[in-house]
């Protein structure tokens, strides 16, 4: 049996997962509220300024009383910028374009519009006013805009926990000295930078060994304190191999394999002990692992927190050297840009770690494309977050991926 297209594979899991439900709420203050995703829209509940203010340093006037190009003493008030304006006053004339005579009359450069130099009631937030989207990913401004409009705390959606199951005989943690054929947990440090970058809480295992039952109860264990497990390693179908067996105990493997590359032996599933919690039995290969979890892991927690959809952007350059690719299997390609038009493919092995820290942005390359020649002009999506960042979430349109 062939296996699905990376689309087809998200949407066959999502069915199995009946529909992630939104995470729930938290009250956060608005100044700790930078990276949160808003849990519905933000309405300004005051104006700002709240009474016409002074836009400049300088006089008030009533601007009737300007036709001459002066007022006399006792008609204007001198304001500073943000001072409400007084009482009759409906504009301002900036300090350094007035002359004080002797009688107290001051000369205008003319006549004064009403309006002139003042900041309307709402000028910068108006009451009811929609200052920031419901799903919208929280920035600097939206923070500054919610406090202007009256916000002390906002409401956004609960963190999703992720946790991640490293495993493998020969992974070793940070810091160990390796031993002939061990290999640093490198893995688990990447998807966790990863997924912090959209708002995840991300708690990281003990590395287990590949013994069935050793992962089978951290893996259950996860399930029934987070919204997201990640197995890395063991998805394939070698000796030690575990994380399809370990799955199909604790609920159902929904997905094992699909036609991309890297990232062939991903394996997408339902824990039950956690009552239908999502797992990614994530390829070992540092490229695998990392485009695993770009196109199933993230959009996940993209819909977990109703994130609004992101535009990806992408830019056209000319590639250096030819790109083929097999038919039938969707592939994606790191490039590196130089600056100059051209895009410079990376090496293509999934286990390249060198790769992933060079790349610029991402080829994807349609399952029905036999690939790309040396010099012809294509359409790659610049890398902007940790691992591949550019594939972008998986997004089922007419039996494709696209992005």
């Amino acid at each position: 049996m062939s296996s699905p297209s990376a689309g087809a594979a998200s949407a066959l899991w999502r069915a199995a997962l009946g529909g992630p439900s939104l995470l729930g709420t938290d009250p956060v203050p608005v100044q700790d509220a930078a990276g949160r995703v808003t849990a519905g829209p933000v309405l300004a509940r005051l104006s700002a300024p709240a009474v016409p203010c002074s836009a400049m340093d300088g006089i008030a006037v009533t601007a009737a009383d300007t036709a001459s190009g002066s007022v006399a003493a006792g008609c204007f008030e001198v304001v500073d910028t943000g001072d409400p304006l007084p009482p009759g006053r409906d504009a301002v004339v900036m300090r350094e374009h007035l002359r004080r005579r002797p009688d107290g009359t001051v000369t205008l450069p003319g006549p004064v519009p009403a309006g002139q130099h003042v900041r309307p009631v709402g000028e910068s937030v108006r009451a009811g006013a929609e200052l920031v989207a419901a799903g919208r990913v929280l920035r600097p401004a939206d923070l500054a805009a919610a406090a202007t409009g009256g916000h002390r705390t906002l409401d956004v959606r609960r963190r999703p926990v992720v946790t991640i199951v490293p495993t493998g005989d020969e992974v070793r943690p940070l810091g160990s000295d390796l031993a002939p054929g061990e290999l640093l947990d490198t893995n688990s440090i990447m998807l966790a930078a990863t997924l912090r970058t959209w708002g995840a809480d991300v708690r990281v295992t003990a590395i287990q060994p590949d013994v069935p039952d050793r992962i089978s109860d951290t893996v259950g264990t996860a399930a029934r304190s987070c919204d997201l497990v990640l197995v890395l390693a063991g998805s394939s179908a070698g000796r030690d191999d575990h994380t399809a067996g370990v799955v199909r105990g604790l609920g159902a493997v929904v997905v094992h394999g699909v036609a991309m590359r890297p990232g062939h032996p991903v394996l997408l599933g339902v824990l039950q002990d956690g009552g239908s919690v999502p797992v990614v039995g994530v390829p070992g290969y540092p490229a695998a692992a990392a485009l695993a979890v770009e196109l199933f892991a993230l959009p996940l927690l993209a819909d977990l927190q109703g994130r609004c959809p992101e535009r990806r952007p992408s830019v056209a350059a000319r590639l250096c050297s030819a790109v083929p690719s097999r038919p039938g299997v969707e592939e994606y390609v790191l490039v590196a840009l130089p600056g100059d038009g051209t895009a410079v493919p990376l090496a293509r092995g999934a286990g390249s770690q060198t790769a992933l820290s060079r790349a610029d942005a991402v080829l994807r390359i349609d399952a029905g494309c036999a690939g790309h020649e040396d010099g012809e002009t294509v359409v790659v999506q610049p890398v902007e977050r940790p691992g591949w960042a550019g594939a972008g979430p998986v997004v089922e349109h007419d039996g494709r991926l696209a992005v």
